[in-house]
Order: C-alpha cells, then structure tokens, then sequence
C-alpha cells in the first residue's frame, strides 16, 4: 500500500514568516529600534530572505538609519541595499 501525501509549503511558508518576523522584531527592539520602525525592518528581512523581495526605497532608508543596530542584532544582510 503506498500513501500519498501532499506538502504543505504555502502553510510551512506563512509559519516561517510570522515566526521569524517576531523573532527579528524582538532582536531589534531588544537592540533599541524603535517598535514600529523594528516590525517594518523585520518584515522586510524576513521578506528579502524567504521570498527574495527587495526592500522598498522606504525599508531601505529604515535599514540604512539602523545599520548599527542591525549589526548588533545579527540581522545584518549585506545585499539587503544592494537589490
């Protein structure tokens, strides 16, 4: 008897996000970015890394203006302002 069975990526995907979304969003604020500017800044990483979305021109200025915080956090992505 073979059994068949269908993944789940779409579901595997969208746990990825939300999980890592929160743990980047804690390491930046844990650092000193500000809540709002830290979820924004945590999406996009999050979207840069799972999706290879390029950060928005706003996302991208977030990046830049915490850099050293990013730094701190271990968040750092050298091609997140390259792409």
């Amino acid at each position: 008897m073979t059994v068949m069975t269908a993944p789940a990526p779409a579901i595997d995907i969208a746990n990825d996000y939300r999980s890592l979304s929160i743990i980047y969003w804690q390491k930046l604020v844990r650092e000193g970015v500000p809540k709002p500017e830290a979820q924004a800044i945590a999406k996009a990483i999050v979207k840069f890394e799972l999706f290879a979305q390029s950060p928005s021109h706003e996302h991208k200025q977030l990046i830049s203006r915490f850099s050293a915080l990013l730094c701190r956090a271990q968040l750092w992505r050298s091609d997140l302002l390259i792409s």
